[in-house]
C-alpha cells in the first residue's frame, strides 16, 4: 500500500517520510514530525504548546486525543502580574495581544506525544527524537511562511534576550527567509526528554523551573498544575454525510461541532454554502448553546463541551497515512507565545490566557482547572464499510472548521477532485461581513461584503489526503505554503 503525508512545512514532511521509510508506522512518524515542528515551525509548535489529534489504527478504530492547554488550578491574586500588551502589526491593520507568564496555561504537547507513543508507537522514543536533534544542531532555513510569522511576532521574540541569537541576526534585525534557525538548547532538551520521559517535563526539574519563575515573576502556574495534567482520550464526534461517516474532534474543540453544523446546512451551490456559514456563525455566537443547536441539526450526537474560554491562534497541521492503513491528523498551537522561553530548552510557553477579547468579563475571568476551547479540527471521512477516504486539517484561527468544510463540500457535493476542491475559492462570514476570495461564485446581494483580489492565508490552509479507491492523492494548501507527497 502507498503512503502519504501532507503538512505545513517541507522539513516536517521530510522527517515524517524518513520514519515511514524506516518501517515506522504513522504514529511514530507523527511523533518525530511534531518534534521537528519545534524548530521548523516555532511559531506554531513548541513543548510549551498544545494540540489535538485524530488517530485511526489499521483495524479502523478512530480516537480523539485532546492534549490542549489547561487553565491553572488556582487563580490567586498576585501582587505582581507578568501580563502586558504587545501590538502585532499586520500591515493594513494591527491587533493587541497579551503576553507574559500571566498569560500562560499548562502546556500539553509533551504529554500528547508520549500518549501517542504509549498507545501506538513501534520505535523507541530515543530514535524518534534523533531527526529533530539533528535539525536543531544543523539548523533549518526559514521558509516564506515562517519568515512572515517572524516579522509579525518580532515584538514577542524580543522579550527574552536569552534567545536573541535564534531569532535575530547579528545586526539586531529579525531573521528573514533563507536564514538558518538553530536551537542547541532544544537538542539537549530532546535528549533529556527521551531519557526521562514525560515525567522529566511534568514532574521533574523543567516543571519546577517554570513554576518557580512563574511564581517569582507574576504568573499563575504552579508545580501542581504540571503534576496533574493529563491527556484526554475520547470518542470523536461522528455523523452521516453523503453516505459516509465524518469523524471530528469532540469537546474541548468547538471546531468539530461547527463543521458538522455547516455541512448539514450546505446544499448544492456556493450561495447555499455561504448562507450555511453565515447561519452557523450566528448559531454558535453563544458558546453555551452550541450543543443545543447541534442537536437540532444532528440529533443523538455524542458531542460534549464543558464551559471554558477559547483560544484560536498560531496553528499548523499535518496528516500521515502509512502502508498498513494507520493514520493520524494532528493540529498544534502555541497561540502567539508568551515571550517566556523555558530556560535551557529554547522552547516558548503559550499565551493561551492572553486573548482577553475572548473573555466576556475581562482579563483573568477564566475558570480555574478547565480545558480551554479551540477551533482546531483534525478531520477524517470514511466509507460506511470503514475504509478511510479523507484526512484533513488546517491552520487559520476561527476559520479552521469552515475552511475544511468547504473542501469537503467541493469533494462530495460538487464531486471535484482533491486539487480542485482545495484550490476552489472560499468564503467566510464574520463580524457581519462576508469575506469573498477571488473567484468565489457569490450571487447573494449583501451589504458589507469584502472581495479579496487574490487567494489568501486568511481563508485557511487545508492540508489533506484523499483516496477515492482508485488513486491515493495528497495536497498541501498553497495559501499557507503547504506540501504533500505520496510514495
Amino acid at each position: 500500500m502507498q503512503q502519504a503525508i501532507s503538512s505545513g512545512h517541507k522539513t516536517t514532511l521530510a522527517v515524517a517520510k524518513e520514519i515511514l521509510l524506516a518501517k515506522g508506522n504513522a504514529f511514530d512518524a507523527a511523533i518525530a514530525a511534531h518534534f521537528a515542528m519545534f524548530i521548523a515551525e516555532p511559531c506554531m509548535a513548541s513543548a510549551g504548546g498544545n494540540g489535538f489529534a485524530l488517530t485511526r489504527t489499521s483495524r479502523g478504530n478512530i480516537q480523539f486525543l485532546d492534549f490542549f492547554c489547561q487553565t491553572p488550578i488556582n487563580k490567586k491574586k498576585l501582587n505582581r502580574l507578568d501580563f502586558y500588551p504587545v501590538k502585532i502589526d499586520f500591515g493594513s491593520d494591527s491587533e493587541i495581544f497579551h503576553i507574559g507568564l500571566g498569560a500562560a496555561a499548562v502546556p500539553g504537547s509533551i504529554a500528547g506525544i508520549f500518549e501517542i507513543h504509549r498507545r501506538f508507537g513501534s520505535i523507541p522514543m530515543k530514535e524518534l527524537v534523533q531527526p529533530a536533534i539533528q535539525l536543531a544542531k544543523e539548523g533549518v532555513p526559514l521558509d516564506a511562511f515562517q519568515a512572515f510569522d517572524f516579522q509579525l511576532l518580532e515584538p514577542i521574540f524580543r522579550q527574552d534576550s536569552a534567545v536573541k541569537d535564534i531569532f535575530f541576526k547579528s545586526n539586531g534585525q529579525i531573521k528573514e527567509e533563507g536564514d538558518l534557525i538553530q536551537m542547541f538548547g532544544m537538542a539537549d532538551f530532546l535528549t533529556f526528554i527521551s531519557n526521562e520521559g514525560e515525567r522529566g517535563f511534568y514532574q521533574g526539574g523543567i516543571a519546577k523551573r517554570i513554576a518557580d519563575d512563574s511564581q517569582q515573576r507574576g504568573g499563575f502556574l504552579t508545580r501542581a498544575d504540571f503534576e496533574n495534567y493529563h491527556v484526554n482520550v475520547l470518542d470523536p464526534l461522528k455523523f452521516n454525510y453523503k453516505n459516509r461517516y465524518v469523524y471530528l474532534p469532540n469537546g474541548p474543540s468547538k471546531g468539530g461541532a461547527i463543521l458538522a453544523m455547516m455541512l448539514s446546512q450546505a446544499k448544492e451551490d456556493e450561495s447555499s454554502l455561504a448562507l450555511a456559514i453565515e447561519k452557523t456563525q450566528r448559531m454558535v455566537a453563544n458558546e453555551s448553546k452550541i450543543k443545543i443547536q447541534l442537536d437540532l441539526l444532528i440529533p443523538n450526537n455524542n458531542f460534549r463541551l464543558q464551559p471554558s474560554v477559547s483560544s484560536n491562534r498560531g496553528t499548523s497541521h499535518f496528516n500521515i497515512l502509512d502502508r498498513w492503513g494507520n493514520a493520524i491528523s494532528l493540529t498544534s498551537s502555541i497561540g502567539e507565545g508568551c515571550g517566556y522561553f523555558i530556560p535551557d530548552t529554547n522552547m516558548q510557553l503559550n499565551n493561551m490566557l492572553g486573548e482577553i477579547f475572548l473573555l466576556p468579563d475581562g482579563a483573568h475571568s477564566w475558570k480555574p482547572n478547565t480545558r480551554l476551547h479551540s477551533m482546531m479540527t483534525p478531520t477524517m471521512v470514511t466509507q460506511k464499510n470503514g475504509d478511510l477516504e479523507f484526512i484533513a486539517g488546517s491552520g487559520g484561527a476561527g476559520r479552521i472548521p469552515f475552511a475544511i468544510g468547504q473542501v469537503i463540500f467541493q469533494l462530495y457535493e460538487k464531486q471535484k477532485n482533491l486539487r480542485q476542491s482545495t484550490e476552489q475559492s472560499r468564503v467566510h462570514f464574520q463580524e457581519e461581513k462576508f469575506q469573498i476570495e477571488k473567484g468565489f461564485d457569490f450571487s447573494l446581494k449583501k451589504e458589507n461584503t469584502v472581495f479579496w483580489k487574490n487567494q489568501a492565508m486568511y481563508f485557511g490552509g487545508v492540508h489533506s489526503i484523499f483516496n477515492d479507491g482508485k488513486k491515493l492523492d495528497a495536497i498541501g494548501d498553497s495559501r499557507r505554503f503547504g506540501v504533500a507527497e505520496v510514495f
